[in-house]
């Protein structure tokens, strides 16, 4: 299969919605970090103050989203060219 020069075609211009959905590079993996410790901290502390459950649930949800970026940051799939 040849390959032609030239721009791409205008369906090919634009990354698929999915490309966002991959968790790639260190500074999503420093995003997750920080979602992690600060989701399930303030979790923790407004357990401990008192404050409404859905404060309390989102804060905690907010920190399981953050472990989730972690561990698929160093489980997902890796580059096809080998690269992370």
């Amino acid at each position: 299969m040849t390959h032609s020069a030239g721009p791409p075609s205008p369906g090919q211009r634009h990354p698929e919605p999915r490309h966002w959905l991959r968790p790639r590079g260190s500074r999503f993996l420093v995003l997750g970090v920080c979602m992690a410790v600060g989701g399930l901290a303030g979790g923790v502390r407004s357990a401990w103050d008192g404050e409404r459950i859905g404060a309390v649930l989102g804060t905690f949800g907010l920190g399981i989203l953050g472990v989730l970026v972690v561990v698929s940051h160093f489980l997902g799939p890796e580059d096809p060219r080998g690269r992370r």
